[in-house]
């Protein structure tokens, strides 16, 4: 009898590092994959099956229908929009970055370019998901979306641009707050000896949490709530100095330079999975339903709602979250999802990268101005 069949992903940026952890951790729960790259076919369709061969060795292959799509240019609506429209697929998932900050860790200038943080950047993070966004609307397919592409920011980004334009809303992101959680209680577990399936993590966190503790020039004074307990009591009093905490569970945790690609594809595929099932789930995600950074939620039948301790209400996370991005580059994102950069990032972008970034970007101007972006970063790796 042929196991029973999953659902459906569609995975924009799928022969990543992280695209193809998402495929791998699709096949052993038997989802049928749309893979889609802007490589060749035939090097994506290898990759695919590097992944397969694996599964073969190491467990029980499943029955996954994987179709492969190569040479896409996830940023031409009119190729993307028809594949979605054909695919169906009962979610989609976008990890492909037109730049990425691995790239500019190549720059002999990173150090002083982080300063200026991953939101000066926003423009690019969020140019690729908003043509997404667009295509699903276009297609008319239902599905739900989840944006790995700095979420805390371009999520709410796009939900302010969807009141001038046809966009498909994103239903949250992944990685960042879940990453910390997951870091917080195997901490935890470890420094109190504890159990960790009693731990119970209440966590609003933004990007900036997760590289500030890892990367040259960040900000750690952003704000942030945590709360845990052990099975019904609080225990946070007993934890000490919060934050120290938390940057201890993060560095602890993961190494220099890691990668951590399996971690975040492992984190987002759960999310995912736990969208596609009728099961309620708890999770930590970036952006749910179009809020600002990360929170605690639960997952059941295909929505997301809020799961705050009853003294913590819903404006005074978003309020937290909100201030923790005047600490990752952006000051502000206005009602129609025009981005208002920091004053400090932008004269570092002058400084460092010769790239005038504009104070204010408007929606009508983003896509102008993320490939200006790239192009001046590009010319300082010599890839131009």
């Amino acid at each position: 009898m042929q196991p029973k069949k999953n659902g459906k992903v569609l995975i924009f940026g799928a022969g990543g590092r992280v695209g193809l952890g998402l495929i791998s951790e699709f096949m052993r729960n038997n989802i049928d994959i749309v893979a889609i790259d802007n490589i060749d076919k035939s090097l994506l369709s290898q990759k695919v099956a590097r992944l397969a061969i694996d599964n073969r060795i190491s467990s029980d292959p499943g029955e996954s229908v994987i179709t492969v799509y190569g040479n896409i240019d996830v940023l031409d609506e009119d190729i993307i929009t028809p594949i979605l429209a054909e695919e169906q697929p009962d979610a989609v998932v976008n990890y492909a970055i037109p730049f990425t900050w691995d790239a500019a860790k190549q720059l002999d200038n990173y150090d002083q370019i982080s300063r200026a943080c991953l939101g000066a950047f926003s423009c690019i993070q969020v140019l690729a998901p908003r043509v997404i966004a667009g295509a699903i609307f276009k297609s008319g397919i239902s599905a739900s979306f989840i944006v790995g592409n700095l979420p805390d920011i371009t999520i709410p980004v796009i939900y302010k641009t969807s009141t001038s334009r046809d966009l498909a809303l994103p239903i949250c992101g992944a990685g960042n707050v879940g990453l910390i959680e997951a870091a917080l209680r195997h901490q935890i577990a470890l420094e109190h000896n504890v159990n960790i399936d009693q731990l119970k993590v209440y966590l609003v966190a933004h990007h900036i949490h997760w590289v500030a503790p890892r990367e040259p020039g960040y900000s750690n004074e952003a704000p942030f709530l945590l709360r845990v307990s052990l099975g019904d009591k609080d225990i946070t009093p007993e934890l000490g100095d919060l934050r120290a905490l938390m940057n201890r569970s993060i560095i602890k945790s993961y190494e220099a330079g890691a990668g951590f690609s399996s971690t975040t594809s492992r984190l987002a595929a759960e999310n995912i999975m736990a969208l596609l099932d009728n099961r309620s789930c708890r999770r930590h995600v970036p952006a749910p339903n179009g809020l600002p950074g990360g929170y605690p939620v639960t997952i059941q039948n295909g929505d997301i709602s809020l799961d705050l301790p009853p003294d913590w209400s819903e404006s005074q996370v978003v309020e937290t979250m909100l201030e923790a991005h005047t600490f990752d580059g952006v000051d502000k994102i206005a009602a129609d999802g025009s981005i208002f950069f920091n004053a400090e990032s932008v004269d570092i972008l002058r400084r460092e990268m010769g790239f005038s970034l504009p104070p204010v970007v408007s929606p009508n101007d983003l896509e102008a101005v993320a490939r200006e972006q790239i192009l001046s970063a590009n010319k300082l790796l010599g890839v131009l």
